[in-house]
């Protein structure tokens, strides 16, 4: 846990790749206190304990809120998904009683996360349509070198070479 009033550096824009634009973050100070046996959030069958950070999100594919429980490099360790920011932050007080006053607005736009998403995922451009995984959902494999071929190139070539074929 970060102590007193110290602010780490601010986190990126955006949590994954299915995310819009972080909206707002928590930075759980000693002063939060946790809620052990909340029987509200667990991976498998382990409870989440205490996380440094706590971040909202909204979902690109649907009206939801995305609540990240966060390790100390704000990777994602448990995720929920709300209908509103605040119930996302009501969840959140349950099992971190005090998080309600560490809610900080992100204030990053669309324009940020794209960039964002683009220097994090540049490097696996497909090397044929020259979309990133988040652009069109497929998997990409990787040759020598930089060439990359999205799962729906693959798709393309066969079909476009059956054609070829007939």
């Amino acid at each position: 846990m970060t102590g007193g009033t110290e602010k780490p550096v601010t986190p990126p824009p955006v949590i994954t790749v299915n995310d819009r634009v972080l909206l707002h973050y928590a930075i759980l100070t000693d002063s939060v206190g946790f809620t052990s046996g909340h029987s509200l959030m667990y991976v498998g069958d382990k409870e989440i304990g205490r996380v440094p950070y706590l971040a909202i999100c909204e979902d690109k594919d649907s009206l939801q809120f995305v609540l990240y429980f966060c390790n100390r490099d704000w990777g994602p360790i448990g995720v929920a998904s709300y209908d509103s920011v605040e119930t996302a932050k009501r969840r959140a007080e349950r099992i971190y009683p005090g998080s309600a006053n560490c809610w900080v607005g992100a204030h990053f736009s669309e324009a940020d996360a794209k960039g964002y998403i683009e220097k994090r995922l540049s490097y696996m451009r497909c090397s044929f349509c020259g979309k990133t995984p988040d652009e069109n959902q497929s998997v990409t494999f990787t040759g020598s070198g930089a060439a990359r071929i999205c799962s729906d190139c693959v798709r393309k070539l066969h079909s476009d070479l059956s054609e070829l074929g007939e």
